[in-house]
C-alpha cells in the first residue's frame, strides 16, 4: 500500500448478557469524508482490501467475527479472505434483484454469514430474507410500535435480530423483550439511571476510594495506606504487577514493593482501573472500553508532551465514563472528587489540551471522523497516522490487559 493511512474504528456487538459477540469494522482512507470507505466504486473496494492486507485484524477483533459493509461489487466479487472471520453486511441502498439474491445464495452455500444492514421491510426483500442469517434494525429510525411490527414481520424467516443504534438501557431492555439477541450502540457507555437514583452503599465505597486515589496532594505513602485498607484491591494490584503486562521485572511479593516499583502516578491509575473493574454489576466490556479510551488518550498525549505528563491524560480518559459505572451524571461524580480544574474542565466541557484529546478519542470510537478538530490536533502534532497507530495500539493493549484485570 502507499503512504495513505486507513482510519479504522471497531464498534462492539453484544449478546443478551452484554458480552461481546462480534465487532463491526468501519474504515476511512485519508481522502474520504465518510465513515465507511464503501462508496460503491472499485477504489473504495481497494481500500478495504488494503486494510486487511496492512492491518492485523486479529489484533482488532481477537477471536470474534468482524462485520463488514459490502457494496454490490464486493458481493459479486468477494475478497479472498477467511469466510469464517467476518460477516457480510448488505448495505441498505443496494438494489434488491435476482442477481443479488443469486450471489447471496452462492455466498451462503460456501459458508459465509450474511446480514442485512439498516433493514426496512419490503416484500421485495423476501427472497433475501430466506437466505440471510441476521437482520439489523436501526431502532433510532422507528418508534417502539414500528420496531415491534418489524419483529412480527420477520418471525416467519427465522433470522437473528440485531438492534443497532441502541442508545439507552431502556431501549436495550425493550428490544431484548421483543426477541432481539444481538445489540449494537452506545447504551453501555451511558448511565442506566440518572433522575432520582442514589448510589448504592457498595458503590459509594468504591467512589470514596477513587476520590482518595485522585487527591492531587496525596503522597505515595498515603496512597499505599488507602490501598492497604482494601485487601482485595491489594491482592489484585500485586497480581497485576506480576502479570505479563509488566514482564521483565522480578517478582513482586508485597503491596509496598508493588507501590514503590510503580510510583505515585501509575499506582493511582492502576488502582483506579482495578477498582472500576471490580464492580460486579458492570460487564467486562465497559472496563475494556475505559482502558482503551485511557490508553489512547495517553498515546496521543505523548505526541506533544512527556511521559510523566501523559499519565494525567491516561487517568482523565479512565475517568471520562465514570457515569456509566455509577449510573449517576458525570458532573455529580466529578464534583465529589478532588480533581484539578484542568481535568474538570476537560471532562465536563472539553476544554484545554486534555479536553481536545478526550473528545478526539470519543469521536474516533464512534467513527465520527468528520467531527475531529483537525486544526487543534495539528497544533498538538497529531495527524491521521498518529491517531491510527494510537487507536490500534490501545485496542491491542486493552484487550490483552482486560483478561489480566478480570482474572486478577
Amino acid at each position: 500500500m502507499t503512504d495513505q493511512h486507513i482510519l479504522l474504528a471497531r464498534q462492539p456487538i453484544f449478546d443478551i448478557d452484554i458480552k461481546v459477540s462480534a465487532y463491526e469494522l468501519l474504515f476511512r482512507g485519508d481522502n474520504s469524508n465518510h465513515a465507511n470507505v464503501f462508496d460503491g466504486d472499485s477504489a473504495t473496494s481497494q481500500v478495504f482490501l488494503n486494510a486487511f492486507n496492512e492491518l492485523d485484524i486479529s489484533e482488532v477483533v481477537q477471536n470474534h467475527p468482524a462485520y463488514i459493509n459490502f457494496t454490490r461489487n464486493l458481493i459479486l466479487n468477494p475478497p479472498p479472505f477467511d469466510r469464517h472471520r467476518f460477516v457480510i453486511e448488505v448495505l441498505e441502498d443496494i438494489e434488491a434483484d435476482t442477481e443479488l439474491f443469486e450471489n447471496l445464495q452462492k455466498l451462503k452455500d460456501t459458508g459465509y454469514t450474511i446480514a442485512l444492514d439498516d433493514f426496512v421491510y419490503s416484500s421485495k426483500w423476501d427472497p433475501a430474507l430466506r437466505i440471510v442469517d441476521i437482520v439489523k434494525i436501526d431502532v433510532l429510525a422507528f418508534d417502539e410500535a414500528e420496531i415491534k411490527r418489524h419483529v412480527e414481520l420477520l418471525k416467519p424467516f427465522n433470522v437473528v435480530l440485531l438492534a443497532e443504534k441502541v442508545e439507552t438501557h431502556e431501549m436495550f431492555h425493550y428490544c431484548k423483550e421483543l426477541g432481539f439477541t444481538l445489540f449494537q450502540g452506545y447504551f453501555l457507555s451511558k448511565p442506566e439511571q440518572v433522575k432520582g437514583h442514589k448510589v448504592p452503599a457498595n458503590k459509594l465505597v468504591v467512589l470514596n476510594l477513587l476520590a482518595q486515589l485522585q487527591d492531587p496532594n496525596a503522597e505515595l505513602g498515603k496512597i499505599a495506606g488507602v490501598i492497604a485498607k482494601d485487601p482485595v484491591l491489594s491482592v489484585k494490584l500485586i497480581k497485576l504487577v506480576n502479570s505479563a503486562a509488566f514482564s521483565g521485572r522480578r517478582e513482586i511479593t508485597s503491596l509496598q514493593h508493588a507501590v514503590s516499583m510503580l510510583g505515585l502516578r501509575q499506582v493511582k491509575s492502576w488502582a483506579t482501573l482495578l477498582s472500576l473493574s471490580n464492580m460486579a454489576d458492570k460487564p467486562n466490556a465497559l472496563s475494556v472500553l475505559a482502558m482503551t479510551r485511557a490508553k489512547m488518550c495517553q498515546l496521543l498525549a505523548e505526541c506533544f508532551t512527556n511521559t510523566v505528563d501523559s499519565d494525567a491524560y491516561f487517568t482523565t480518559g479512565l475517568l471520562s465514563n465514570l457515569d456509566a459505572f455509577f449510573d449517576v451524571e458525570l458532573q455529580e461524580i466529578i464534583g465529589s472528587m478532588p480533581l484539578s480544574q484542568l481535568v474538570v474542565d476537560a471532562l465536563l466541557h472539553g476544554k484545554g489540551p486534555i479536553g481536545t484529546i478526550i473528545q478526539t478519542v470519543v469521536h474516533f470510537e464512534k467513527a465520527e471522523w468528520d467531527q475531529l478538530d483537525t486544526e487543534a490536533l495539528e497544533k498538538l502534532k497529531i495527524g491521521t497516522k498518529e491517531m491510527e497507530l494510537a487507536y490500534r495500539e490501545s485496542i491491542r493493549w486493552a484487550s490483552q490487559l482486560g483478561a489480566v484485570v478480570s482474572n486478577a
